[in-house]
């Protein structure tokens, strides 16, 4: 593992330095791949959903269906740059910002631990650089190298 010993394992500096080390410098490309992987966390979450409405399970079944494709889309080789709109850097930080305390309070409804079980995903991330260096798959994606343990989440649930 190579995580720098000054940020505990589930803190934002420890998920920047991992990025940073996997990285190393933000391009317009990674920006889009780790958008595109982030609406795939969401579209998994909302698989995690049902509802006793139909209505509801159509909205949630659609709304996963879309974000899967636009992932897909955004992770794709050679697709179509998408691109912050000029000034609104602080909307898309307002709103990032916004998930991550929304993700928390979901947490809190459903009483997961959430502070341990992102320092579990945080160990599992750091596992998978191999030598100390990230591998990626075609689509920008970081890969799992021979060390990769899936975090064990079921102790925070």
């Amino acid at each position: 593992m190579n995580q720098k010993a000054e940020h505990p394992f589930g803190s934002v500096e420890s998920i920047l330095a991992w990025f940073a080390e996997a990285k190393k410098q933000p391009t317009g490309r990674g920006m889009q791949v780790q958008l595109g992987v982030h609406f795939e966390e969401v579209s998994e979450m909302l698989e995690t959903l049902t509802s006793e409405s139909p209505s509801m399970r159509h909205y949630i079944s659609r709304a996963s269906t879309a974000l899967e494709e636009l992932a897909d889309a955004m992770k794709a080789e050679g697709s179509c740059p998408v691109e912050v709109i000029a000034g609104h850097d602080e909307d898309l930080l307002d709103a990032l910002c916004d998930q991550i305390v929304t993700a928390v309070g979901s947490a809190f409804e459903v009483q997961s631990d959430i502070v341990q079980g992102l320092a579990e995903v945080d160990r599992s991330n750091w596992s998978k650089f191999v030598k100390g260096q990230a591998i990626f798959y075609d689509n920008g994606k970081i890969a799992k190298g021979p060390d990769y343990f899936k975090a064990d989440l079921s102790k925070f649930v």
